[in-house]
């Protein structure tokens, strides 16, 4: 049997230690094991590098992803998809995994339909898969951002600011809402809990009352500047000019996405990869491979993409904002 496995969308810490979980219990079956580099695009240009495990154990500490990862836009088309599972069964290719979010998942349900076995491992920073609780490299990610913003409070104490902290999650707020608890946070602002100018500006002065010296708003991206809102900068602008106080935004960025894989991610990185081999050992294909109340699980991978989105935890971040004003 041959195995090949790709990252889709954004790169995501732990994505590497998910290869090599599924190399090395590929070896353990006697399934050999193919890389396709580049995301699904690579699948069409014929990236395809058979694995070699003592090169990729090199790479477990690593944020990146060493097969590289692309947003494919052409993938979008079908007649692409079906030229896809036809250049992986000349390889003579079994089974297909996709490590990746949402879209990735997507694009391998598509291939399923169209006669391709798949297998979806849940690499993404933005813990959006409702198939699983956990998501490889969400707390990577989640452990940088808090380090980030506590350098921030370091640095806006000691000028008594007011600071934007700009988040990923392409929409979806559990990093705004874990990081925004664990960093005290005086506001986090998501799809569900939206503040005004005038609200921004309401906490900044009741906590300056309060006699904190810093306040720190983390934001989910993509939701200011579009749907008729203010753009972020426009906002801080008007905070400045209320409060008298130095206002900066400052967005994370991509240094979310990369640095020393957490422990937690590590482990159900292999954990999961395991499962997946195993799962194709016993002829269980096109499954999505998670993390259910604490166990790695398995679902078919046409019912995880309908499920619906994960709901966001309005009561939890409005009861942490109301602590934080303290």
């Amino acid at each position: 049997m041959k195995i090949a496995i790709l990252a889709s969308g954004g790169n995501s810490p732990g994505m590497n230690n998910i290869i090599v979980g599924l190399v090395k219990a590929a070896n353990e079956h006697k399934i050999e094991s193919w890389l396709i580099y580049d995301g699904y695009d690579g699948i069409l240009q014929n990236k395809f590098v058979k694995a070699d495990l003592r090169y990729l154990e090199e790479f477990i500490t690593r944020g990146n992803v060493i097969i590289g990862s692309s947003r494919s836009k052409t993938f979008y088309d079908i007649e692409v998809k079906k030229k896809a599972v036809k250049a992986l069964k000349q390889k003579k290719i079994d089974v297909l995994i996709v490590l990746g979010g949402d879209g990735s998942y997507n694009g391998a349900a598509q291939l399923a339909k169209l006669g391709m076995k798949v297998m979806c491992l849940p690499g993404t920073i933005d813990n959006d898969i409702a198939s699983t609780n956990t998501t490889i490299g969400f707390f990577t990610c989640l452990n940088t951002i808090v380090s980030h913003i506590d350098a921030l409070r370091d640095s806006f104490e000691s000028h008594s600011g007011i600071c934007f902290v700009e988040v990923m999650g392409r929409g979806h707020s559990d990093l705004a809402v874990r990081c925004g608890i664990a960093t005290c946070a005086e506001a986090i602002i998501t799809n569900k809990n939206i503040l005004t100018t005038q609200d921004f500006i309401d906490i900044a002065n009741q906590t300056w009352k309060n006699g904190k010296r810093s306040c720190i708003f983390v934001i989910t991206e993509q939701i200011y500047g579009k749907n008729n809102l203010p753009p972020l900068a426009q906002i801080a602008n008007s905070v400045e000019e209320a409060t008298g106080r130095t206002t900066r935004i400052n967005v994370v960025g991509h240094a979310q996405r990369g640095g020393v894989v957490a422990a937690i991610d590590r482990y159900w990185a292999i954990v999961m990869a395991r499962h997946c081999i195993e799962c194709i050992v016993a002829k269980k294909f096109n499954k999505a491979i998670g993390e259910v109340n604490r166990k790695v699980s398995d679902i078919d991978i046409q019912v995880a993409v309908n499920l619906p989105k994960k709901p966001e935890s309005f009561i939890l971040v409005k009861q942490f904002e109301e602590m934080n004003k303290n």
